[in-house]
């Protein structure tokens, strides 16, 4: 698999994909008669101390992630959705500071609201995980009968009824974000989950890691997973919100009991998404997690007053909504602009030898640069589109173009 340190939102091998470089040679995988080591097409390795002229999949994970995060910052939205945890939010004070807030109701009579730092609300809860079924056996066919096996596919009893709940990870890394592998197809069926996935994703983590690390021969089986682990992954509704007061400093007056005069005094509590989702408006209420009934039970304040800050735990993100799976895969509007941009941050060509990587080249190409300097090129562009946060780099500017047409307002403007 084409893994990394750096978490990704986008896979490295979708990147790999959309910048035209050969998937078997992505992860460091050759089959002689189809996909041999030749000129450029050599295999990609993980590490660039590996080979200190190459570009290695780390590099590239390092620059998806920097161009993901540098765009969703000022887009006020994940490019797709995510687990925000612990985002402290403080409470709407009344307009006089003298005032308190008894009932921690709006103007309206309905619960107050806090703004969460990003839009495209789904729901509030924490990513959770759970096992389905741990080393699952692999097996390995050949569909196309070209003498590579590059389907791989394992099922598993399950009462998962949702695909896009299913994720597949390296056996005994505890489902860690890191070992995911993806892309896979998934079915289920009569209490059954079958997925299938693509050989060149399960080399050996020994081999990816090795000091003298080199080209994986596809037809070696020893070099390729066995087993996986099987794991739902999903938003797990229980932890949403936590409400803090601050105790008065006069000293401990708490009234349920004695409290710490250094602590804050707590509640549980459940969201409300209000209005548009993609504002990024929250409404909460105090509430207990029934876990028999996997709802929560209405309950008072514990404090006669207003929470002073809300923690929130939500689940948001853009979604494209004619994807089958829209909560795993990112919209082509932005996948384009992700690779556009991790490819413009790469200090090196993609190929050490004297052929270009055209789509890459692409990318790198500095629209600031008008001529001389041994260069040959020369570029029209208005001051404007060059004076941009991101760059002055083909991929960086046409990255930020998008951004600009699709941010939600104030994200940008601050």
């Amino acid at each position: 698999m084409a893994r990394a340190t750096f978490t990704t939102k986008l896979s490295l091998d979708r990147w790999a994909q959309l910048i035209g470089v050969h998937p078997l040679h992505f992860n460091g995988v050759t089959v002689a008669d189809i996909a041999p080591a030749t000129g450029c097409s050599v295999p990609w390795l993980q590490h660039s101390w590996q080979d200190f002229n190459r570009v290695s999949r780390e590099d590239v994970a390092e620059a998806i992630q920097q161009a993901e995060e540098s765009i969703e910052r000022y887009l006020g939205y994940r490019l797709m959705p995510a687990w925000e945890t612990d985002e402290w939010r403080p409470t709407t004070r009344p307009f006089r500071p003298e005032f308190i807030n008894l009932s921690s109701t709006d103007i309206r009579g309905f619960p107050q609201a806090v703004r969460a730092d990003w839009g495209y609300l789904i729901s509030g809860g924490i990513v959770g995980k759970t096992l389905i079924e741990a080393a699952s056996a692999i097996v390995w066919s050949d569909a196309d009968g070209d003498g590579y096996d590059e389907t791989g596919t394992l099922s598993a009893a399950t009462t998962v009824t949702d695909p896009c709940e299913i994720a597949l990870y390296y056996p005994g890394e505890s489902g860690a974000d890191e070992w995911e592998i993806r892309p896979i197809t998934v079915s289920i069926a009569a209490g059954v989950v079958t997925i299938t996935f693509r050989r060149e994703l399960a080399v050996l983590p020994g081999l990816m890691e090795a000091l003298n690390a080199g080209g994986v021969d596809g037809l070696d089986d020893p070099s390729f997973l066995d087993e996986a682990d099987i794991y739902r992954k999903f938003n797990d509704p229980q932890t949403q919100v936590s409400f803090l007061w601050e105790p008065f400093a006069s000293g401990c007056a708490c009234e349920n009991g004695g409290c710490n005069d250094c602590a804050y005094q707590t509640q549980t509590g459940c969201l409300l998404i209000r209005g548009d989702p993609r504002q990024g408006l929250l409404s909460f209420k105090p509430a207990d997690w029934d876990a028999d009934a996997e709802e929560f039970d209405p309950t008072s304040w514990s404090i006669s007053r207003q929470p002073d800050i809300t923690r929130l735990y939500y689940y948001a993100g853009f979604r494209d909504k004619r994807k089958g799976c829209p909560e795993n895969q990112m919209s082509p509007l932005w996948e384009q602009a992700v690779v556009a941009y991790s490819a413009s941050l790469l200090q090196r060509s993609l190929c050490e030898c004297d052929i270009p990587h055209s789509r890459a080249e692409l990318w790198q190409a500095d629209l600031a640069f008008s001529s001389g300097a041994g260069e040959l090129s020369s570029y029209g562009i208005s001051p404007g589109d060059l004076d941009n946060p991101f760059g002055t780099r083909r991929g960086a500017v046409y990255a930020w173009k998008r951004v600009m047409r699709e941010a939600r307002g104030e994200a940008v403007l601050a």
